[in-house]
Order: structure tokens, then sequence, then C-alpha cells
């Protein structure tokens, strides 16, 4: 089954979330810090991954910003990203096969990584300015 529909897509969402609320270490930051409605948020995450495997009009928020919000809270690490990362990919190679199921590895990859640098230069930019403010 590829992730070239949203029916496959609901049900990769659905696995996905099952494995990483699984893990003791990313379970906490989705439920206890993020405090993650899963009747909310999986068809949101769902609308974000047919917004971006499909082309369609379906997820409307802004990532960045909900992600700083969780990271203000507690510092998502490197160990975070992979962790997710390697969820994602068990889930794929373990039930999905075909073009956007790669598309969606590689997207995956992508954003997490820029997520990464984008919350790391943040916190960089947020650091030097505290430092001038103690002068």
């Amino acid at each position: 089954m590829d992730l070239d529909n949203p029916a496959a897509i609901h049900r990769m969402v659905q696995l996905f979330y099952a494995s990483l609320l699984d893990d003791p270490v990313m379970e906490p930051v989705f439920m206890e810090v993020a405090g993650v409605h899963l009747a909310e948020h999986l068809p949101l995450i769902e609308g974000y991954w047919c917004k971006m495997l499909l082309g369609k009009d379906t997820y409307h928020r802004n990532m960045v910003y909900r992600h700083e919000r969780v990271h203000d809270k507690f510092p998502l690490s490197r160990e975070h990203f992979e962790l997710w990362f390697d969820h994602f990919n068990h889930t794929l190679d373990a039930h999905f096969e075909g073009p956007y199921t790669e598309k969606a590895r590689k997207l995956a990859r992508r954003i997490l990584r820029n997520l990464a640098r984008w919350l790391n230069a943040r916190d960089q930019e947020l650091a030097g300015m505290a430092e001038s403010d103690s002068y």
C-alpha cells in the first residue's frame, strides 16, 4: 500500500502515533508537555500529510510555531528528533511502499532537519539577547 490517498495516510498516522506514544521518551513530550488531545491532533496531522503528499488544501496551521511552544516548555533534543524519525521510518517500512511513501520519508527528513536547525538558531539568538540584556 502506498500513501497515495487519504485512507492510506489515515492508516499511517494511526500506526505511527501508536508506535510513537508507546515510546517512554516520546510519549511524555506529546501527552504531558504538548498536551496533545489525540482526537483533535490526529486529524490535523492527517490533513498535514494530505497537503504535503497529495496537494490537498487540508492544513492551515503554523507547524513551526506549534513546535516552538513545545520547545519553550521542554527543549527538544537531537534524541527526540532521531526517535521521531526512527518511529516514522519503522511505520513506513512495516506497512507501506511506493513513490508516495518515499516522498513522505524524504519530506519528513527535510522537515525534521529544518525544524531542528530553526529551533537551535532561535535558542542561540535568544541566548544572545539574554546575554546582552545582562550588561
